[in-house]
């Protein structure tokens, strides 16, 4: 995996893509595409790197969590991260499946039923057509209801929550750059004293699919089938000066 930086001089160019004053973009070089992103605007999921095969970019927050204990209430945090693939020149990007997944605990010492502690992960996936900047798709993921829980916190164990989303790219994007952007939201919420709820978010996995672009939608002519093209042609053109010449 080959990681470059890239450092950026203008201002204007550095505000609009981070609002900071000064950035840099890193790139990723995976199999078939390069990644890049913004190294100061990565929120709580941290830098991105390659999977072994070149064909996903990953996520590993350390410290993306919600956690609300007593009756503290309903804690909610959100982060979001954002980063584009440009494919290879003979490629297109067709789509982007995203999993993620973590971990929860639940403690309900107060036995309570309608004010249970309680947990949520959800989100959106979207993807911008960086061509015009404009066209974009983008759908939203659940990790679903999230029930296990203890009485006690001893000897509670954590247990396991993930959640998936996958978008196609329009045909009509070609091999554009694309931005992928994710947005995670984590809720933890506690009413009672003794009850205590804690969610984290532990990886997010971006598989990126590819298909061949072919430039205006033609057909590359093999060599052999040029060849005779060629041939054709030369003798059509030398047929039709006879003819001028008769």
């Amino acid at each position: 995996m080959k990681i470059k930086t890239l450092f950026l001089a203008s201002a204007g160019v550095i505000s609009m893509l981070s609002g900071h004053a000064s950035a840099a973009l890193i790139s990723l070089d995976g199999n078939g595409f390069t990644a890049i992103y913004d190294d100061t605007n990565l929120g709580l999921f941290g830098a991105p790197t390659l999977s072994g095969d070149g064909n996903s970019v990953l996520f590993s927050p350390l410290n993306f969590k919600a956690q609300a204990t007593g009756t503290q209430g309903t804690v909610f945090t959100n982060s979001n991260v954002q980063f584009d693939i440009r494919p290879d020149a003979n490629l297109s990007l067709s789509g982007v499946s995203l999993v993620e997944n973590g971990d929860y605990r639940l403690i309900n010492r107060s036995g309570s039923v309608t004010l249970a502690p309680s947990v949520d992960a959800s989100g959106q996936l979207r993807l911008t057509n960086l061509w015009n900047g404009v066209d974009h798709i983008a759908t939203n993921f659940s990790a679903g209801p999230l029930t296990d829980s203890c009485a006690t916190s001893s000897g509670c164990p954590l247990s396991t929550w993930s959640a998936a989303a996958t978008l196609n790219t329009p045909v009509a994007w070609g091999n554009s750059d694309v931005r992928v952007r994710i947005q995670n939201d984590l809720t933890a919420e506690s009413f009672n004293v003794g009850d205590s709820a804690l969610i984290e978010k532990k990886q997010s996995t971006q598989s990126l699919v590819f298909t061949p672009f072919i430039e205006g939608g033609t057909t590359a002519v093999p060599v052999p089938g040029a060849v005779w093209l060629f041939g054709s042609a030369l003798a059509g053109l030398i047929g039709l000066r006879r003819n001028v010449r008769a």
